[in-house]
């Protein structure tokens, strides 16, 4: 259901932990700026699996842009791409992945490939689909001997620090965050690759906002600048276009078709594996179910 009118609108990041706080603070600066009182969900849940019921409810969601641009392309959520933030540091809406192992792992990305690979979600341009991209393009046909599923970015560098896999592709400013705020959990891991720049996770609002409630959203997002919030230099326009352009990826029904041995860890730290083999996720699965009604 929508939010009813009257209430606080609802906002949701479902990208790495290091999103936050800048989303907490990113609410407070909207509220302030534009009049309007905007929460942060917490009841939405952080996968992209739980997203796909989550996000087509709420008012404000920022998510990676291949699930945003595939589930609005497919009429399942009925939200604009408006924006993308500008990270701290990056010189634009842009944001890579770098390639990560622990201090005994491979020291190439083509060695790597002999490894076992951390994903954080199947879903995931920074964690899964980018990497897919960038490994075709070096290493045309190959992929890894094994991947396992995590579900996030820090589990990811959970499981490499734990020697559990060998190599995992990490949203860079993730990998940033945690080399500031808690550079103990990595001090074993090392990058050994980074892939291109892709654009940045966008901000989606709402189509059922009223129109002047989106302009001033719009209007306050667009204003915001690096005093405004820490970790971002500000935010610019975006649309869905620079999404399906850049991200040819983004078909969800697609992901599960490379053959794979992939196990799926539910608990990093609890070493608890399920039986090694490959399960689509919730998310493509009823991707396709859509596909065939």
């Amino acid at each position: 259901m929508n939010t009813p009118v009257g209430a606080p609108l609802r906002a949701a990041t479902y990208l790495g932990d290091n999103t936050l706080t800048i989303m907490r603070d990113l609410v407070g600066y909207l509220s302030e700026a534009t009049g309007i009182d905007v929460v942060v969900d917490h009841m939405a849940g952080r996968t992209t699996t739980e997203a796909l019921r989550h996000a087509p409810t709420l008012d404000l969601v920022w998510m990676c842009g291949c699930p945003t641009a595939s589930l609005i392309s497919a009429g399942r959520m009925s939200h604009a791409i408006v924006a993308a933030p500008v990270f701290a540091g990056h010189g634009g809406a842009v944001y890579h992945s770098v390639i990560v192992t622990h201090a005994a792992g491979p020291p190439s990305l083509g060695t790597a490939l002999e490894t076992r690979l951390a994903v954080n979600e199947v879903e995931s341009w920074s964690g899964f689909l980018g990497l897919q991209a960038h490994v075709e393009r070096s290493f045309p046909g190959r992929w890894f001997a094994d991947q396992t599923v995590t579900g996030s970015h820090r589990a990811s560098l959970e499981a490499l620090a734990d020697r559990a896999c060998d190599v995992g592709s990490v949203d860079v400013t993730v990998w940033e965050h945690t080399l500031a705020e808690r550079p103990e959990e990595v001090a074993e891991l090392r990058v050994i690759d980074r892939t291109v720049d892709w654009p940045a996770p966008p901000f989606s609002l709402s189509s059922n906002l009223d129109t002047k409630t989106r302009d001033s959203l719009r209007h306050a997002l667009y204003a915001l600048g690096p005093a405004d919030i820490a970790s971002l230099e500000g935010v610019v326009p975006a649309g869905l276009g620079l999404y399906q352009d850049l991200m040819p990826g983004c078909d969800l029904g697609g992901t599960a078709s490379r053959p794979s041995r992939a196990t799926v860890l539910s608990e990093v730290r609890r070493r608890k594996e399920a039986a090694g083999t490959s399960i689509p996720s919730p998310l493509i699965v009823e991707a396709r179910d859509a596909d065939r009604t």
